[in-house]
Order: structure tokens, then sequence, then C-alpha cells
């Protein structure tokens, strides 16, 4: 198969990303099934888990399964294309840099910021928790379960899931630079980089950062919406109803 190095595809690529990463799968859901949008009811968020709140878990997970499919697809075709790996920077296997490397981690940030800030929505997104599923379960599956193991623990504590998604993921940037145990899909393609991955990690957290520093606020204020003791999601307005 013939090697794509032309260095327009570091462009290129991300950009057909984010267009991809901006189809509001969670809009049109909950459009389809209730006829209202998505970013006026229940936590105001285009995600999976708002359509859950307003149509029902079955939607809920229709709605986050296509928003997971449209990160993996994209950061599947980042790894699989064959784009040049001639090392344009660093030096010694585990520090170099590549034509396809960058390709790979822009992809991620791409997708993410289409998701959050999709242009068929004037810009009004999601928060990307199924694009970065999507992407760790490809770029590697161990880190993942870190991630998801720190979230659990975040969440425990803070009975906050939002804050919780970003203080996993700051977790997982330096564990991301010294594991060095990957897929075999990541090794074929010669992408078993610590170096790189820790990078990709890094730029997952850049992308998710603006949305996920308003959780913060509104966490430390109690308009942050929370996990229930009885189950289930609590609304900052009916913090003072489940109190009482």
């Amino acid at each position: 198969m013939a090697v794509i190095d032309h260095w327009v595809w570091i462009i290129a690529f991300p950009v057909i990303s984010y267009f991809i990463g901006s189809i509001p799968f969670s809009y049109i859901v909950a459009k389809w099934r209730t006829g209202d949008d998505i970013r006026e009811f229940g936590n105001k968020n285009v995600g999976g888990l708002n359509v859950m709140i307003k149509t029902g878990f079955n939607w809920g997970i229709l709605a986050g399964g296509l928003d997971f499919l449209k990160g993996l697809v994209c950061i599947i075709a980042a790894v699989a294309i064959p784009f040049n790996d001639t090392p344009i920077g660093g030096s010694g296997k585990f520090w170099e840099i590549s034509i396809h490397n960058l390709i790979f981690i822009f992809v991620a940030m791409a997708v993410i910021l289409g998701h959050n800030y999709p242009i068929y929505l004037r810009f009004q997104g999601g928060r990307g928790m199924a694009a970065i599923v999507s992407f760790l379960i490809i770029a590697n599956p161990l880190l993942l379960l870190v991630f998801i193991f720190s979230l659990v623990i975040f969440v425990l504590i803070t009975k906050h899931v939002r804050p919780s998604t970003f203080l996993a993921l700051f977790i997982g940037v330096p564990v991301a630079f010294f594991l060095n145990l990957f897929p075999p899909w990541i090794i074929l393609v010669g992408m078993d980089s610590t170096f790189v991955l820790g990078l990709f990690t890094i730029g997952i957290a850049v992308a998710i950062f603006p949305k996920y520093l308003r959780s913060f606020i509104d966490m430390f204020k109690g308009k942050e919406y929370r996990i229930a003791k009885t189950g289930g999601v609590v609304l900052p307005e009916e913090k003072q109803t489940e109190n009482e």
C-alpha cells in the first residue's frame, strides 16, 4: 500500500474529522423522539446522558453509541491509513514524532472540538465523553481502564460526573508517558510510543478543558448536576427538593 506523505493531511484530515465530530446525534435523537431542542431541557448538554434524562435509557444509549462510533471511525482511520511514519522531529524510537503521529493526535482533538462546538448547532455541543472512550479503546485499552477507575473513584468522592471526568483524564496524562504496553494494532503500525501516547492524552485534555472548566466552577457554586443518594441524576434546581 502506498504511503501518504503529503503534509497537507496534517490539516485536511483533522478538518474532515471536525465535521464528522460535529454531527449532533444526541440532538437528532432527542428531536426525533420529542420534537424538543436538547439544549433547552435537562442539563442542556448535547450528549447521551441528557437524551436519557429526557427520553429514557434506551434512546440515551443510542445517542451515546452513535457519538462513540463517530469518534471510533475517525481514530481507526487515523491509525489505519498509511500516512508517512518517517520522523520529522525528536531522536530515538520513543521520542520521535512523525506526520502520522501528528494526524493521530490532531484527529482526536478535532473530533472532540467538533462534538463540543458543532458547526451545525452554532457551536453549542456536548462534552465529548463518548469520543474519549472510543479514542482510548484504540490508543491504549489499559489507559482506558486507568481512566475509568479514576473516574469511579472521583465520582464516589465528589458525586459529580463532569468534574470527575476531567480529573480522571488529568490522572491519565502522566500515566500515559510511562504506560509502555500497547495493543497489537498500535504495535503493527509502529505507533507504540509512550511519548506519542502522552501527547495524545494531553491533546484530548486540552480539547475538553474549556467545557469542563465551567463544570468545576458550577460544582463549587452548587449549580452542577450530581449523582443522587438513591441513584439517578439530580439537577441543580432539584437539589433543594431532594434535601427536604
